[in-house]
């Protein structure tokens, strides 16, 4: 399996690209890897440990960095196989630019070299990740004891007779933090990313002589912020974790949604209530402008997809941009559509407010149709290949896509499963069940490389 994945990555390095073009696109697609990455890394800690090892960790008089420190390793070797994987993810969509030296092709040395240097981005951002947890991320530490039901930290000292543990003492930490917070960390990141192309002439490749030292002075500071990890810091991602892993074995991703926007709901504290007048509707509607504007993630999805199809475009694969086209718009309409998913799947919130089913869907399907106008119409004039047609077409069929997923009923586990002989029962009502959305961007997708 091993020979096969390197045969297809080099296969991918190996496909040429537009000179320029496939470097944008690249830089582009890696940026916000990166990011991405980043992002989820600091949802989950990135280390954390759950109930069971939890008293071990926070009493034992071993020092708390070694108690830590074989999942920090494993962190690092995640995030160094993701990036050895990643060129021939990218170089398989956008070709490898053509290099000066060699023309139309990477060469057998610096292959190695392309997957090395990502390699080490990956462990430079897993070890960014975590010396972010440990360091002040812009919030007091007695609010985020209290939101996550934990109260202030107060460390206690160490039974007679034995030494004080690594990372307890008699201090409490009470007072405010002081850096920036992980979105900050994150803008900056990829404005630094940006800079330094056009600091770095020629084609854009990963290099792994200069990126070594950046990786190694943070896995640095990483290895020794384990040692001042509390217990709000090991606990936050622990259950996420549970949630995940529960949402996977159940094959509904609604329980991680709701978790995710409770923590979103934590993490803004409070807002300012106001009293709204008008119609229903109109009620409705500025409610549901007011949840994407607490919201500030969704609206930079939304603009960050914005030049993906016209990248995936200079990049070559011509044959595939109106699908692609209509798949970012779907997902940057679905970031638009928290309030319709919200109403369409609690009967509570609906009995609450009184309003007929058809007026608080048709209500909150404004905001998620008008982002999609404007998604399509800002991106159909600058991208190649996609025509007019091919706009409305994905305008229209993003918006029903949401509302397909949005309101699909609870999932039906009793659905009976039949058996034909291969890889035991299939449960093929589950199966249908999961398909509502899927299915119907599928049929669009086709119907968009045919009239492309």
């Amino acid at each position: 399996m091993g020979a096969i994945g390197w045969g297809v990555a080099m296969k991918a390095l190996e496909k040429t690209g537009q000179s320029g073009a496939s470097e944008w696109t690249a830089l582009w697609l890696s940026v916000l890897a990166a990011v991405v990455l980043l992002k989820v890394l600091l949802a989950f800690g990135p280390v954390f440990v759950g109930r069971d090892r939890m008293f071990w960790v926070l009493s034992s008089p071993v020092d708390r960095g070694s108690l830590l420190r074989p999942r920090f390793f494993g962190l690092l070797g995640f995030g160094a196989a993701v990036g050895a994987v990643w060129p021939a993810v990218v170089f398989g969509v956008v070709g490898a630019a053509p290099s000066s030296g060699v023309p139309g092709a990477v060469t057998s040395l610096q292959g190695p070299l392309v997957f090395a240097g990502s390699a080490v981005v990956g462990v430079a951002v897993v070890a960014g990740a975590v010396v972010l947890q440990g360091a002040w991320l812009g919030r007091s530490q007695v609010g985020s004891g209290l939101r996550a039901g934990l109260g202030p930290r107060v460390d206690v000292g160490p039974p007679a007779g034995v030494g004080p543990p690594v990372g307890v003492g008699p201090r409490t930490r009470l007072g405010p933090r002081t850096w920036a917070s992980p979105q900050t960390w994150l803008t900056v990141l990829a404005g630094l990313a940006v800079v330094a192309l056009f600091l770095r002439p020629g084609p854009v490749t990963f290099e792994a002589v200069w990126l070594t030292p950046v990786a190694v002075l943070l896995v640095v500071l990483a290895a020794t912020s384990l040692r001042r990890l509390n217990r709000n810091d090991l606990a936050a991602g622990a259950s996420l974790a549970a949630v995940v892993r529960v949402s996977v074995a159940w094959l509904d991703l609604a329980l991680l949604g709701s978790i995710l926007a409770e923590r979103r709901a934590r993490a803004i504290g409070r807002v300012r209530s106001a009293r709204l007048r008008g119609s229903p509707l109109t009620v409705l509607v500025w409610t549901d402008l007011l949840r994407v504007r607490r919201a500030p993630n969704a609206l930079l999805v939304w603009a960050g997809l914005l030049p993906l199809p016209a990248l995936v475009a200079l990049g070559g694969e011509v044959d595939w941009v109106p699908a692609v086209h209509l798949i970012a718009a779907f997902v940057a309409t679905d970031r638009l559509a928290a309030g319709l998913k919200a109403v369409c799947r609690s009967a509570s919130i609906r009995r609450m407010l009184g309003v007929p089913d058809r007026t608080l869907r048709l209500a909150h399907l404004v905001v998620p149709t008008v982002g999609a106008v404007v998604w399509c119409a800002v991106t159909v004039p600058f991208t190649p290949h996609v025509e007019l047609l091919n706009g409305v077409v994905s305008a229209i069929g993003a918006v029903a896509v949401t509302y397909r997923i949005a309101t699909r009923p609870p999932l039906d586990y009793g659905v009976a499963a039949i058996d034909f002989g291969v890889l035991g029962p299939v449960p093929l009502g589950l199966v249908l069940q999961l398909s509502r959305g899927p299915v119907l961007l599928y049929l669009l997708c086709v119907l968009q490389v045919v009239l492309g």
